[in-house]
Parts: C-alpha cells; sequence; structure tokens
C-alpha cells in the first residue's frame, strides 16, 4: 500500500514537469526571469507606456546609440526612445536567442534580434532588422533592471540611388 502511495505521490510531482518543454526544464529561475523582464520591456515599448518602461532600466544605465555619443540615466534613455514611445507609426520588436546568468545570480545578459518599422523621411514604409544585447543586473530591491543596451542594425546602410547617366550617340 505504501508503495502505490509513493508511486502517486511521485507522479503527481512529476506532472507538471512533464507537461514542460527540455528548453524549460533546463533554464534556471533566473534566466526566467530575465526573459520575463525581456517580455516586460517589449510589452512597454509596444503599449507605449513610458513609466512603464523607465522602470526596467537602472538608475546608472548606459546605452550606445548608433552614431552618438553614450547615453547615460533613465531621463537620457527616455529621451533617446523617445521618437518609437511617442510616434504610433513607429514599432520595435525583439526576443531574446539567448540568456546567460553569472554564478553570483546578480549580473545576466540577453541577445537577439530586432525589427523596427516606421515610415522613412519620404513617407515610406521602412523596416530595418538589427541585433542588440542588454546587461541585466539584479538591483537591492531584489529586481532585475537592465544597465547596458547596445543595438546594431544588420541592414546595410541606405544609399541615394544613382542617377542614370544619359547616354551620348
Amino acid at each position: 500500500m505504501r508503495s502505490i502511495a509513493a508511486v502517486s505521490l511521485l507522479l503527481a510531482l512529476s506532472a507538471p514537469a512533464a507537461s514542460m518543454s527540455a528548453a524549460e526544464l533546463s533554464r534556471s529561475p533566473a534566466e526566467s526571469a530575465l526573459r520575463e523582464m525581456e517580455a516586460r520591456l517589449a510589452a512597454a515599448v509596444a503599449a507605449k507606456d513610458k513609466k512603464a518602461f523607465q522602470a526596467l532600466w537602472a538608475d546608472d544605465v548606459a546605452i550606445f546609440p548608433p552614431g552618438s555619443p553614450v547615453v547615460i540615466g533613465r531621463d537620457g534613455i527616455l529621451a533617446e526612445w523617445d521618437p518609437i514611445l511617442s510616434n504610433p507609426e513607429v514599432s520595435l520588436t525583439w526576443s531574446p536567442e539567448k540568456v546567460e546568468v553569472a554564478g553570483s545570480g546578480d549580473l545576466g545578459y540577453t541577445y537577439g534580434k530586432y525589427l523596427w518599422s516606421g515610415k522613412g523621411p519620404d513617407g515610406q514604409r521602412l523596416a530595418r532588422n538589427g541585433k542588440y544585447v542588454t546587461i541585466w543586473r539584479k538591483e537591492k530591491d531584489g529586481r532585475w533592471r537592465a544597465v547596458v543596451d547596445l543595438g546594431t542594425p544588420s541592414d546595410p546602410p541606405s544609399t541615394p540611388a544613382a542617377k542614370p547617366r544619359p547616354q551620348t550617340p
């Protein structure tokens, strides 16, 4: 009778694990937390929610916009991201391909690909692909916040189309 109860208990405890994928089973709680933070950041950007967006960054955050100086601090980040967060015709989506957390459990990184879409100066729809890496730090309050963020475009730089030369007879 005891063996039947033990087997029943073992099956009950293992049922949730059986429904999880191998990737989910291998993730540490800290890696899952970083994936959740990425999802919250993406949701804040999609909703154009500046308050929720700004809360996910550390006070001393640094971002490295292409072709611009380093931007430091939450207010600077908000100003840098304002063209995305304030324009309903611009979207930025991404998903982490890799999530890793240091053995200390207080520092980690995510990286992946992003897609920006909006309108160009001529009013035509544009889409730009890129890559990003974000470094996350577990703060004293126990919350993960982004401390460094870097995105780089993958698409080649746009160049004006060459004008055809007039043909001479």
